[in-house]
């Protein structure tokens, strides 16, 4: 019912009501409804509208879940709360608008959604599929021919230069009561992010030991973290409780506070990897299936204390779509685990030493 609808109400606006881009909008909206790594990913982008028009009121979708990040308004955007499938979701929306200027991050089938709220002008990455998810856009820009993050990409939906380099506490945190861990840490520690939302993304416990071991030798506390609905990876890892251990248990801001008091987090390209981006953490990212390319630092984040590990040129990571465009330059592996031949291999192949040699770029 809630789709037929979008799609009448937006019909009716393009057939019916002529609209033009503003040069001073007075409301802009970014419409997506995309995970939490790319949810926070896309900050070149709000950053960059803001530069651009800082009077401007400014709105972001955002899962239910992810709202509480834009408790500080970051770059000056209220999160609308965005569940497709709820029609008060949508009412909620539809009033907070009408919008003069809406950004498309992701999957164009929102720009149907915007159609139908009555936004004035919409701009989105060219080439979705199926083509029909095209049809809403006034206006369509392209990825980078040559090597770009998909971040650094989305900053440049906005005409003219690219937004600043990202500083600390840019994105401030909000606000939570003290934080508390099972055991001391006085010391120095270094949060070791097990959990993926793709178990190929998995590190082998044996490689994790070996790491741990290693970073109690060197003095560091360990704080072991998984998802919710993971524990069961840090009970293989450290089955006698000798870590601090933080089982999903933590609220993603709970998560926050965690890693940026950290002296190092170690994670493999999951969400995690990109909310030490906002809190501005020294971070080393495993990269198995994924790609350094399209979601490490780029120009955006380029002061950040960051290191990459990986196997280059890995056979299986072959596949060059990015929401469903083509990416030339890309390679990377989207494979589910029911889909992969060797399940685990690229991420077997990052051996604990080169995480080690890792260590000595991002930790004085």
């Amino acid at each position: 019912m809630i789709r037929f609808l979008i799609i009448f109400l937006a019909l009716v606006q393009s057939l019916l009501f002529w609209k033009n881009k503003k040069k001073e909008p007075n409301k802009i909206l970014i419409a997506h409804n995309l995970l939490l790594g790319d949810t926070l990913l896309i900050a070149p982008l709000m950053k960059r509208i803001n530069e651009k028009y800082p009077a401007a009121r400014k709105y972001t979708f955002a899962k239910p879940a992810f709202v509480p990040f834009f408790e500080n308004l970051p770059y000056g955007f209220n999160a609308l709360s965005f569940n497709p499938k709820s029609f008060l979701s949508l009412w909620k929306i539809f009033f907070a608008g009408p919008y003069d200027l809406t950004f498309i991050a992701g999957d164009n089938r929102y720009s149907w959604l915007a159609k139908a709220i009555g936004s004035r002008w919409i701009i989105g990455i060219e080439g979705d599929r199926p083509q029909w998810k095209n049809w809403m856009l006034d206006e369509v820009k392209s990825f980078d021919l040559g090597h770009a993050t998909w971040a650094d990409m989305m900053g440049r939906l906005v005409d003219g230069k690219n937004p600043k380099p990202y500083q600390k506490n840019e994105w401030s945190r909000p606000q939570i009561q003290k934080l508390l861990l099972p055991n001391d840490t006085s010391k120095p520690y270094v949060v070791c992010h097990l959990g993926a939302s793709n178990a190929l993304r998995f590190w082998p416990s044996n490689s994790w030991r070996e790491f741990i071991e290693y970073l109690k030798m060197q003095g560091f506390e360990v704080v072991l973290t998984t998802g919710p609905s993971e524990g069961h990876l840090i009970d293989d890892i450290d089955p006698r409780g000798i870590y601090n251990h933080v089982p999903g248990t933590y609220s993603l801001i709970e998560m926050w506070k965690l890693i940026e008091s950290a002296a190092l987090l170690v994670s493999s390209d999951t969400g995690i990897a990109h909310l030490a981006k906002i809190a501005f953490v020294p971070t080393i990212t495993l990269y198995g299936p994924g790609s350094n390319l399209i979601h490490g630092s780029g120009n955006f984040w380029v002061n950040q204390a960051y290191q990459f590990v990986t196997v280059d040129s890995y056979p299986c990571r072959d596949q060059d779509l990015l929401f469903r465009r083509k990416v030339l330059w890309l390679k990377r592996c989207t494979r589910s685990v029911k889909q992969c031949k060797t399940p685990g291999a690229c991420m077997e192949a990052i051996s604990p030493e080169k995480v080690i040699q890792g260590m000595s770029n991002v930790i004085n």
